[in-house]
Order: C-alpha cells, then structure tokens, then sequence
C-alpha cells in the first residue's frame, strides 16, 4: 500500500524522522555514561550479625575497590523479607540499590503470600548467584540411629514418636522435613520454633531428636559432639564434613535442599550495569581471601551468571511452590 503526504505532514514527519535520528545517535552516548559515580546500596533483608550481613559486607568490600565507589549495606530485617524487596523492586533502575535475594525471598515467601507489593519474577533482574547455605541431617546422640536408612527404620517402626525440629513453618528447614517424610514414607511429629536458636537449643537438650540444620549453625555442635551428622541432603559432600555421606549416598533420594543467595536489582536496570556487577561479583568470589572468609562461617561460593542465577530460581519454584500450595501453608500460619 502506498502513503501520500501533503503540505505540512510532510514536514512534520521530516521533522519526527530527524528527532527520531538525533535520538538514536544520542543513546549509545547515553548507554556509555559512567557508572557507577556514586555509593551503592546493598539491601539485606536480614538483621546485622547474620551470615547474609556477613556475606553481604564481605562481597561489598571486595567489589567497592574495582567500582571505584563505597557499597554500603543497608539492613532491613523482618516481614519475612517483603520490606526489602518491595524497597528493591521500588527503587530507581540506575544500578544504585542492589538485594540480597535468596530461596525466602525469591521463592517461599512468593508461595506462601496471597498478595505482594511486587511481583518476584518481572519487578527484578538476576546479577548473580553468590553463595550456598549447606544443610546438614542431625539427630540427638541419645537416638540409636547413626545413618540415614536406620533413622528411616526407627521412624516407621513408630509413627509421629519422631519430633523433628524447625525454626519455623514455612522455613527451609521445614520444607525438607515434609519433603524427607514423602519421599520416605514415614510419619514425624513437626517441631515449629519462632527462629533458629531455640530451636538448636532444644535439639542439643533432646526435645526434639532431629533435624535439618543449615551446617553453619549446627557446625559447632556436630563438632562437641552435642549432636550426630547422619545425612547431607545434597548432590554432594560437603568438604566441610567429607565423613558425612549424602542422603542419595544411603539410598535415600528426593530431599535435597540448598539455602543460596544471589543479588538481584530492579527489572529496568541496564543490562551493562548488571554485566558489570556480575562480573565484579564473580572475580571476587573467585578469590582465595573471600572465599575463605565465606568458607569460615560455612558458606559456599557460589560464582555464576545472571541466567544461571535466573535458572536456579525457576528450578526451586518448581519444587518448593506446589508443596507450600499442597501443605496450605501461608505468611498468617
């Protein structure tokens, strides 16, 4: 088909065409322009003292000398991390505000929530991955199990005797436990406490008798002798504990679980800015200084891309949304 212009159109659409071009050559001018010229700010959804604070600061001090620029972290815990992703998803998309964005966040609080502030998947972007939490099976000396098929064996022989510990509903810690007791076809007695110390506090005193620990809190008690490491639920041993075989090891398939954490930024952020920043991230995870000081408070390093980091997300929501949805578990449980 053929489009005729007369009188001023055509000088108008001459005059669009000519903004249009000015436009276009000024982006790539526009997409150059340094970055970053000022502090960046790290969210953390978590309080001060934790291990992702610990994890946060570290990565923060490693990249802010390549940057040229301070990365500031900013704590903002509780409301099972919704305040600091909905900070995160809100803030301007110029490569200043970066999240701690883990399994919680991206993934557990998403399936438990009937409604959030921010959509999990369209309103941020994936950096990077940065770090594994590992997680130990534990039970109480005074239960005669050493591994993981005699603890399956004394739990059917009596079923709901077995209290297996959390630090809450809804928490990964509870996950694998219902994940552990369908794929083993038994029947436990669920423990939920409002946080990790007491509920460590009660497996080392023996009210309860088990439980899936993430390894940097459990470590000094595997290593008192306060509890017995029978099982990493994990593709692989942990170098930490090379003893300790993994649950598929023992025959025991299907209760896997990894707490990780990646940082994320706002959706609209410029890809270049997040190619930066994961590079950044991945040089110094890479590097013996940080990865030891990750290693000291049990932490993994976990170096990647964004789309490995985009990956991993979609592959745990593919595990863990439908048990939440099946077990009915939501933020007001």
């Amino acid at each position: 088909m053929r489009t005729r212009y007369r009188g001023t159109n055509m000088t108008l659409t001459r005059r669009s065409l000519a903004a249009l071009a000015a436009t276009g050559l000024a982006a790539p001018a526009l997409a150059q322009a340094p970055w970053p010229t000022r502090p960046i700010r790290w969210i953390v959804p978590y309080a001060p003292g934790g291990g992702s604070d610990f994890l946060a600061r570290s990565l923060a001090a490693a990249i802010s000398g390549p940057l040229g620029q301070a990365v500031t972290v900013d704590n903002r815990p509780g409301g099972a991390t919704i305040p600091a992703s909905e900070a995160t998803a809100r803030a301007a998309p110029d490569g200043y505000t970066l999240l701690s964005a883990d399994l919680t966040a991206l993934v557990i609080t998403p399936a438990m929530a009937r409604r959030l502030p921010y959509d999990p998947i369209r309103d941020f972007k994936p950096v990077a991955p940065i770090a594994r939490f590992p997680f130990v099976l534990v039970v109480h000396p005074s239960l005669p199990v050493r591994t993981g098929p005699e603890l399956v064996e004394w739990a059917r022989a009596r079923p709901g005797a077995l209290n297996v510990g959390s630090p809450g509903v809804g928490t990964p810690s509870h996950l694998v436990t219902e994940r552990f007791m369908r794929a083993t076809g038994t029947q436990v007695a669920h423990v939920a406490y409002r946080g990790g110390a007491p509920a460590v506090q009660d497996l080392v005193s023996g009210v309860v008798q088990a439980m899936f620990i993430d390894y940097a809190s459990g470590a000094p008690h595997i290593a008192s002798g306060n509890v017995r490491a029978i099982g990493i639920p994990a593709p692989q041993r942990l170098g930490l504990l090379p003893d300790v075989p993994t649950l598929a090891e023992q025959g025991l398939t299907g209760s896997d679980i990894y707490s990780w954490q990646g940082v994320v930024v706002p959706a609209a952020t410029p890809d270049a800015i997040a190619g930066r920043l994961q590079r950044e991230l991945d040089r110094a995870l890479r590097t013996e200084e940080v990865a030891a000081r990750l290693r000291s408070i049990s932490l993994e390093p976990l170096p990647g891309t964004g789309a490995e980091f985009a990956a991993l997300i979609a592959s745990e929501t593919a595990v863990w949304a439908p048990l939440i949805r099946e077990l009915g578990i939501t933020l007001d449980s």
